[in-house]
């Protein structure tokens, strides 16, 4: 949240910056996200602290010291939410052993046991992150998927000793303490079952939104770019792009200025940007866009 010039206010909900990626020691492209957090210095941090309010001159925030209004330019970086069981169509019974990804990962963290046969529901790099901590102290874990990711292969989870089964959870089962898993007409035993589909979260509608709060980026170094894209976007200003898209991107707000955004596709996409052709080499890629009001990006 910029307040006056490039001075910055981060509000944060926990005792340390970093989300996820403070304890993230499963590398992409030979980035670890602990690494990349412990390289930057967060001067003015308002820990243990809520925003619980927004309008075009800022945003209310709620801490120990009671509440009180932050007048800038407000930016929403707050992450991901599980997709609850209701939303993947899971019945059955509510027993313990079910937790949503970010609960299991706290608590793995901090030294605590989840389980001894694990199912993870999604296959993103925050589902194989978690798998490689659990390969090491689990009997068996198996994720589960419908849809890949985008920067990770089957081969490299199975490398670790972790089981990949195509196919959707379907029911719960266990009164007490989860004891099997229903995976299309497949029942797999199990204690422990970590819902790990994902999706962006957003909760206040802020325009100006980065990283997992607009689209699900499994690259920490690409959430670096992508931010440093919106702040340019947000300091250059002037008129802006208006961008038709059918994939998630990053930013919303496009000054022509920076004429820039981050496209959620994988390698090997191809797309069509105001007619002309394009074939993806990387995830997550950053395509330039012509200096028009408009601009149309379609995945061929």
């Amino acid at each position: 949240m910029k307040k006056r010039g490039l001075n910055t206010i981060i509000v944060e909900k926990d005792r340390e910056v970093g989300g996820f990626y403070k304890y993230d020691e499963y590398p992409v492209n030979n980035v670890r996200g602990r690494d990349l957090i412990s390289q930057f210095a967060i001067d003015d941090v308002m820990f243990n602290a809520t925003a619980f309010s927004y309008d075009k001159d800022g945003v209310w925030v709620a801490s120990r010291e009671g509440s009180r209004k932050i007048y800038g330019t407000v930016i929403a970086a707050n992450g991901f939410r599980e997709k609850t069981a209701l939303e993947l169509g899971i019945y059955g019974f509510r027993p313990s052993g079910a937790f949503y990804l970010y609960s299991a990962w706290e608590l793995i963290n901090k030294g605590y046991s989840i389980g001894d046969r694990v199912i993870i529901c999604g296959f993103n790099h925050y589902s194989i992150s978690l798998a490689s901590r659990l390969s090491k102290t689990c009997k068996q874990v198996v994720i589960t998927y419908t849809s890949g990711s985008l920067i990770h292969s089957l081969e490299e989870i199975t490398d670790m000793g972790v089981e990949v089964l195509k196919g959707r959870v379907m029911r719960i089962l266990g009164s007490e303490r989860v004891s099997s898993v229903m995976i299309e007409e497949r029942e797999l035993k199990a204690d422990t079952l970590i819902l790990a589909e994902l999706s962006p979260w957003s909760q206040l509608g802020i325009e100006n939104i980065v990283g997992n709060a607009t689209m699900i980026l499994e690259d920490p170094m690409k959430i670096v770019e992508a931010s440093r894209i919106v702040a340019e976007s947000l300091i250059e200003g002037g008129d802006h792009i208006e961008v038709l898209c059918n994939v998630p991107h990053i930013p919303h707000r496009v000054s022509k200025r920076v004429a820039r955004i981050i496209l959620g596709v994988g390698v090997g996409a191809k797309l069509r940007v105001n007619g002309e052709r394009i074939v993806v080499d990387e995830a997550y890629p950053v395509v330039e866009l012509p200096s028009n009001n408009r601009v149309r990006i379609e995945v061929l």
